[in-house]
C-alpha cells in the first residue's frame, strides 16, 4: 500500500524592509479596521440604520479583497489553511509588492 507524503508546506513569509514592513501595515489596517471607521463615521453623519447598513456591505467587500489577495499570493497547497488578515497582507505583499530576490 502506497503512503500518502504530504506536499511541502512554504513557512509565512517574513518581510524585510522598512517601506515593505509599512505597507504590510497599511493594508492590513485598511482590511481590518476600513468597515468599522468608515459605518461609524456614517452613522454620526447620517443615520444608524444606514451606518449599519454600509458596514455589512464594506465588510462583505473587504471579504472579496481578502480573498482576491489570498488567490493571488498563497500557493495553491495552502489556500484551505487559515491565515488571519496579517498573514494574507504578509503573503500578498512578499508574493505581489516586495519581491525577493
Amino acid at each position: 500500500m502506497e503512503e500518502f507524503v504530504p506536499e511541502i508546506i512554504e513557512p509565512i513569509p517574513l518581510i524585510k524592509g522598512a517601506k515593505c514592513k509599512l505597507l504590510m501595515y497599511v493594508i492590513y489596517l485598511f482590511i481590518s479596521f476600513f468597515p468599522i471607521v468608515s459605518s461609524l463615521v456614517i452613522w454620526y453623519m447620517y443615520n444608524f440604520l444606514i451606518g449599519v447598513a454600509f458596514f455589512l456591505f464594506f465588510t462583505l467587500m473587504m471579504g472579496i479583497v481578502i480573498s482576491k489577495m489570498r488567490l493571488m499570493s498563497i500557493p495553491p497547497s495552502q489556500r484551505e489553511l487559515t491565515y488571519s488578515n496579517l498573514e494574507v497582507a504578509r503573503w500578498y505583499i512578499d508574493k505581489n509588492l516586495c519581491l525577493r530576490t
